[in-house]
């Protein structure tokens, strides 16, 4: 059944993501603008859905202001938040009120904003639309599933190690370094971003990226961290 939106050889899959919700969102949203910092409340949000037209997006937790914790991170064409979705779809109430969570951009961005009355409407009148929802559904489940094997490893170079990998996953994007392909993660990376994701503390996320960069299993040029072999960096960890 999902066999049309699978690609892949003899050695690799690739899931090419859906495009019914993504026009759907485009063609029924209104386009929004946000600067670099600005924060929402998640108990803020209207009762919409969103999705990055470009930019980038974190979730964190601030229940504990003096250790605030990412839990996601969303680029372009990733829909945001689903939890009240699947409170009208299945009753399930995924709201955790004792909880603080902020979404805050992380680069300028542009966003679509649809209510989710239309949105709702749009799955009763294409029911194809909830595989799209299904597919979302996943990579943030992916996302999460990354986080905690991150966090599952022993020690904080391999922690930091095991994070880029799984970034550069998500949003790398191929370039060439020196001739040879590469992986450029695409998006702004400090030390505070990986240590608010990894449980650790700034300094010694600092220290972790220093030293693997002085490995030469990155490169760093600002806050965007160049991966000249991810199967290279995988052997910190493996």
């Amino acid at each position: 059944m999902l066999s049309w939106f699978i690609r892949g050889g003899q050695d690799t899959i690739s899931i090419v993501k859906p495009e019914r919700l993504t026009a759907f969102m485009k063609e029924n949203g209104k386009l929004l603008s946000r600067k670099a910092g600005q924060v929402f409340h998640a108990q803020d949000f209207p009762a919409a859905m969103f999705m990055l037209k470009s930019g980038y997006v974190k979730r964190y937790q601030v229940t504990n202001a003096e250790q605030p914790v990412i839990e996601l991170i969303y680029g372009p064409t990733h829909i945001f938040p689903l939890s009240q979705l699947y409170k009208k779809i299945f009753g399930m109430d995924m709201n955790q009120e004792d909880l603080v969570y902020v979404y805050q951009a992380m680069t300028d961005m542009e966003i679509w904003r649809v209510d989710d009355d239309v949105l709702m409407e749009a799955l009763e009148n294409n029911h194809d639309l909830y595989i799209d929802v299904f597919f979302e559904a996943g990579l943030r489940l992916k996302a999460n599933i990354d986080r905690l094997a991150s966090n599952a490893q022993k020690d904080e170079y391999k922690k930091v190690a095991h994070l880029l990998v799984c970034l550069a996953d998500e949003f790398g994007k191929p370039v060439t370094h020196k001739g040879k392909p590469a992986t450029k993660i695409d998006l702004p990376l400090d030390p505070k971003d990986v240590a608010e994701q990894l449980n650790i503390s700034v300094q010694i996320a600092d220290a972790v990226i220093n030293s693997l960069s002085k490995d030469k299993y990155i490169i760093m040029n600002g806050t965007t961290i160049l991966v000249p072999d991810t199967h290279f960096l995988k052997d910190v960890y493996l």
